[in-house]
Parts: structure tokens; sequence; C-alpha cells
């Protein structure tokens, strides 16, 4: 008799399980098949991205052998095709060269907008901010202190790799515009900055002598008051006066 029950459970179980199989079957099914169909796309563009790229590196190469040998027309020509069809990391590239390009022959609006693009298309951030930096250092004859700062600001106040030297060119669009006060405040910044290089703050000193000799005399003593005193050199004693006389060699000095 227990082989008899168990039997009969057994069969109501696979008649409950194709009755499942029967009403949820075609679901899962389609599930499987759009996973599978899932799968297979996401490889099916990983390889044709592979592709683009691979073609879209060597035409940058052709280009960039185009501008190498001097062809500029043909670089700029290879260059316009490449930003019209390439992927965004070889358009912003080629964006780069064709805005260097004009730069070097003298066409800064050219070169500006150029870079404007190329920070609009770079899919990398670092990039992106060196093309904000060069628009604006390409078109400093013609932008106000207002428009460079503005321009510039996001770089300055978002911690970018080029915040210093943005503060730089908006502090020299200042000092061109006689924004004494705003001048002083980022050459200032950058002098005392650790992060600033050593020429960046030999600039900015430079910047702050011309403001405390041009600016209007309240400017000037501000200047004058808040920069650092020199330190007082020691006096150095008979006995050492003579060695600190010699020449130091070539790798003490720095030279």
């Amino acid at each position: 008799m227990v082989d008899v029950f168990d039997e009969v459970e057994e069969e109501l179980r696979k008649e409950r399980y194709m009755a499942l199989l029967r009403r949820y079957g075609p679901w899962v099914a389609g599930a499987a098949f759009l996973v599978i169909a899932g799968v297979g796309g996401h490889e099916a563009w990983r390889a044709w991205e592979t592709r683009q790229a691979e073609t879209a590196s060597t035409r940058f190469n052709e280009a960039r052998a185009l501008e190498a040998d001097g062809n500029l027309e043909g670089a700029s020509a290879a260059y316009a095709e490449l930003i019209g069809e390439g992927p965004r990391g070889y358009a912003t590239l080629a964006l780069l060269h064709q805005a260097a390009m004009a730069s070097e022959a003298g066409n800064t609006e050219e070169a500006a907008r150029l870079y404007e693009q190329a920070a609009q298309r770079s899919p990398v951030a670092l990039i992106r901010d060196l093309a904000r930096y060069q628009a604006a250092l390409a078109g400093f004859d013609t932008l106000s202190f207002d428009d460079m700062q503005l321009r510039l600001d996001p770089l300055i106040s978002g911690g970018s790799s080029f915040a210093l030297l943005a503060r730089e060119l908006v502090g020299a669009a200042a000092l061109r515009d006689e924004r004494w006060s705003e001048a002083r405040r980022h050459y200032e910044f950058i002098q005392l900055s650790i992060d600033a290089s050593e020429g960046l703050r030999l600039r900015a000193r430079d910047a702050l002598s011309m403001i405390a000799q041009s600016a209007p005399a309240e400017i000037a003593e501000e200047v004058a008051v808040e920069a650092p005193e020199p330190a007082a050199e020691p006096v150095a004693e008979p006995e050492a006066a003579a060695d600190e006389a010699m020449p130091l060699p070539e790798e003490e000095s720095g030279q």
C-alpha cells in the first residue's frame, strides 16, 4: 500500500510540474533567450568598438605623420574626418591637434573655438580641463577679466590639476585690465601655495612687484605690507668667510 501511495504522489508531482512548465515555460525560455541575446549583443558591440578604435588609431597616426611632415592641409583634413566620424577619445585628440595647429598659425580665435569643442567632447576630465585652460589662453587678448574668471572658475574652485595655472591666467587678465585688488588676491594665493612650482611662485612675485609699482597708493601699500620680508643673511665668521666665497660644485649649486 505504501508503494501505491508513493507512486500516486509521484504522479501528482509530475502533473503539477508539467502544468507549471506549460504555464511558465514560454516565459522562462523567453527570458533565457533575452539573456543570451543580451550577452551576444554586448560582445558584438565590444568587438565593433575595438574595430572602430583600431581604425581610428591608424587614421590618427597617419594624420600625425602628415603634420610632422609639414603637410598641414592634409593633416587638417585627416583630423577633420576623425572629428566627424571617430570615437570620442580620438575625436578629442584630433580637435586638440587642430587647435594647436591653428594657434601656431596665429589664428587664436579658431584655436579657442577648437579647444572649446575638445573640452565639450572629451570623456576624460583631465583633458577637458586642459582644453578649457588652453581655450582661455588662446582667447586671452579678446576676453575681459570677467569672462576669463567665468571660464576658469570651475578649474580654480573644482580642484583641477590646472587650478594654479588657471588662477595665474585670471590674475594676468586682472593685471592687464588694472583690476589691482583681484590681481593681487590671485597672485598672493599662488605665492603662498605649497603646490605651486618655483617658476610659478617667481612669476607671482614679479607680478606683485609690478602691482606695488603701478597700482594706486592704497593697493600698493597693501602689497608692500603683506609681502614677506626677505630673511636677513647671517654674518659670516672670519674663518668661514673664505669657504663661503669658494664656488660650489655643480651638483651643489644646482647648475
